[in-house]
Order: structure tokens, then sequence, then C-alpha cells
């Protein structure tokens, strides 16, 4: 794999906290010690406004830093391009690395006794982020780490104080401001055990039988250990596909027949002539693993790269195909935005079940970058298959990437599309 995509370019215009981020540093502020040489944490910032807020509150103190935590390949990056001199002077700490860190990893050795963030959308995700600071908290020996999260009202609910009320011994609400708040708990509970991933299990037709493939989901991961839908409407149309040998397109060997019999000696070359390279197949957006799963199960004789933005998938996903019995050789995942680390024109089949909400908003914009993602890495002849939901009409945007459009599937809620590389 070779990098094509480019870095995000410095700037010099810091984004203005909002309402949300306002509430937390004020409930920071009030907490108090913010004036001691300690390290901060901010977990999950997706602007690099609360990141440059805390970094102004400890400019003071030489010895303090600020280490920013997202579990975003794209957002880490932009907060690289947005804070470059912090982030040179070693003031400000990033997980850069080409592989994801865990937050607990990430934070070992820091002299943190505040982490600042905005409430997670799911109960499952604050859970996790709670857990992960207890195991902080605990390595560090600072028993004072003390959690302030942010989030609108409209969407707090009590819930999230009984949450954090099994692993901080105190959890009480900030003053509000406008339409903000912040809940802050305190107190890490010595008791408390690390993050363990949900777990499940999705029944799907591999090469039209029936087989148990185990789900494993970690932190706010999309679905947990769930199968989705939309995944599994993709699957059902995708393995009638390769039982009836359609993966292949204009005349080239399929990848399905390939891995039928082990690749039979390299036939299915790739169009640039690499005729030592096996066949790769792609889950875009791997999400808790599932057609990444899939893939390894069905194709064994090809190679399979399953990869996300995310860290909480690619953890997944790695976790699901542990669990199912599928880590084998050939068989990667990758922290990476929209296959930035994948070769043009390297892959002979992606699959794609991408994000269609930003929060609880539909945004359609949200695909546009996987779409051209996709049409970047499919070699000519090679496929897409794409579900999406029903009532939104991506077929125009995949013509117009990839060429003539076939639906496999539709159902109420999703459709299932393919489409060949022109």
């Amino acid at each position: 794999m070779t990098s094509t995509a480019a870095q995000p370019e410095p700037t010099d215009e810091l984004p203005a906290p909002d309402q949300t981020e306002r509430v937390i540093l004020r409930a920071a502020q009030e907490h108090g010690e913010i004036g001691c040489p300690c390290d901060m944490l901010v977990i999950g910032d997706t602007t690099g406004a609360l990141t440059a807020e805390t970094l102004e509150l400890v400019a003071d103190h030489p010895g303090a830093r600020v280490l920013s935590w997202t579990s975003s390949r794209a957002e880490t990056d932009a907060l690289a391009a947005l804070l470059p001199g912090p982030l040179e002077a070693g003031r400000l700490v990033l997980p850069t690395g080409a592989e994801p860190a865990p937050l607990e990893e990430f934070a070992a050795g820091a002299e943190a006794h505040l982490a600042l963030a905005r409430l997670p959308k799911s109960l499952a995700a604050l859970e996790d982020l709670a857990r992960r600071l207890a195991v902080v908290a605990a390595r560090s020996g600072r028993d004072d780490l003390t959690l302030v999260a942010g989030g609108r009202v409209k969407h707090m609910t009590h819930s999230q104080n009984d949450t954090l009320a099994a692993v901080f011994s105190e959890v009480r609400g900030s003053r509000g401001l406008g339409k903000s708040r912040a809940l802050v708990a305190s107190g890490p509970r010595a008791d408390v055990d690390a993050a363990q991933p949900a777990t499940g299990e999705a029944r799907v037709a591999v090469r039209g039988q029936e087989q148990a493939l185990a789900l494993r989901g970690l932190g706010g991961v999309f679905g947990g250990a769930r199968a989705d839908a939309g995944s599994l409407l993709l699957l059902e149309a995708l393995d009638r596909a390769v039982v009836a040998g359609e993966l292949g397109a204009g005349g080239e060997r399929s990848a399905a027949a390939a891995a039928e019999d082990g690749a039979g000696e390299n036939e299915m070359a790739r169009a640039d002539g690499d005729a030592g390279a096996l066949p790769l197949a792609v889950d875009l957006g791997c999400g808790n693993g599932l057609l990444t799963a899939y893939l390894a199960a069905a194709l064994p004789g090809i190679r399979v790269l399953g990869s996300d933005d995310d860290a909480d998938a690619v953890a997944s996903t790695r976790a699901t195909l542990a669990a199912s019995g599928l880590d084998r050789e050939g068989v990667e995942v990758t922290w990476d935005v929209s296959l930035s680390r994948c070769e043009e024109a390297g892959a002979d089949l992606v699959l794609l079940n991408p994000p269609f909400h930003d929060g609880t908003v539909v945004d359609a914009t949200l695909v546009q970058g996987l779409l051209d993602a996709a049409a970047r890495v499919l070699r000519p002849g090679g496929q897409l298959w794409f579900v999406h939901n029903s009532h939104l009409r991506y077929r125009p945007e995949v013509e117009a990437r990839l060429g003539a459009v076939r639906q496999r599937a539709r159902d109420r809620r999703f459709t299932v599309l393919s489409a060949v590389r022109a």
C-alpha cells in the first residue's frame, strides 16, 4: 500500500468554541486546579476548538501538556494541521501513529487530573469512556481524575448520570449555559473493570450455506455487536452473486472463482500487470467487521482489507475476525481515511455500507468522499457493492463515478446497488 492522499495544510484560523464547549471549559475552571503544572486530557474534539482553548488554559505552566485523543483518523490529522506549533513543541500530544492507540495506552504516563469531552452519543460509548478513564487513573495513581463532559440539554438523560455513577464516586451537574450544560464526574472507583467489547453473532449465508459469524463491538462503534439490517441485505444479495460466479467483469476471471480453488496460481492478475498479486476485496468503513468477516470466510483465496476512520471500528473488526477464526494471513484492518493508503486501481471488489447520519440528522454528503475513494481504488472491471437508505437517491452518484449501475436488492428501508468500474 502506498499513500496517495494529501495531508491537511496547516492553518492559523482557530475555531471559536461553541456553547457546549464553553460550558465544559467553565465547569473545568470552576472545578479548580487548572493552574497546577499538570497534564490535561481532551477527548473527541471534532473541531479543534476545545483543544486550542485548553492549551490556552495551561499556557502559563511550562510543564503542562494537553493530550488530545480522538478515535477518528481524520480528526487527528486535522488537529495536527490546525495546531502544528504546540505539537512540535511537545505541548500538544496526539495519537498520530499509523495504528490506533486506545485511550488508556495513549494517556499512559500522563499526569492528568482533568479530562474534557462532549458527552458521547450512546450510553455504551459513555460507559466505555468512563471505564477507560478509570484505567488511566489507576495506572497513573491519580484518584483525583475528574471528567467534565458537556452536551445539549435536550439530549441529556438521567441514564447518563447513572452510567457515570457506576464508575465515579461523585457525579453532579454544572450550571447551564444557554441550552448546554455539563456533567462533572469525580473520584474514579478503584474496583472498576476495564472496558470489554460487546458480544454478538450474525447468521448469514456464506457460499449458500448458513454460517455463524461472531461479532464484537467496542466503544461507540456503529451497531455495537449486532448485525445491522443494511449489511444483512447486502450480504444476502452478494452471496447469491458469489455462488453464481458473478463477481468478474469484462471477461476477467472472477474473485469468487479465484477463491474457490485457492486463486489457481494467481490466474486472476490485476489490470496493472502485476501477475503475482492476489485479488483484493475491501470493506470500506468496516464498523464492527461483519462485512470483512464475510469476505474472509467466503473468499479464502484472496486478500481482504477492512478499513475505517474510527479506532473503535478498527478494534471491533479485528476482534470480530479473531472471534470468528478469520484473522488469517492476507486479511488486514487499517485505521485510515477513505483508503488513503490504498493504491489506485488496486482493488477488485469494494463493499460500502456508509454512515448517513451526523448525530441524529441525516447528512447525505457523508457518502461523497467514500464513493470517490471506491472509484479511485477499483481497477477497471472491479465492482462496488453499495447499500443505502431507500429514500435517498444515490444511483446517479454511483453512475457518475463508476458506470452502469444494477439494483441487486431493495426493501422498505434499504437498497443494494452494484456497479462495474469502467
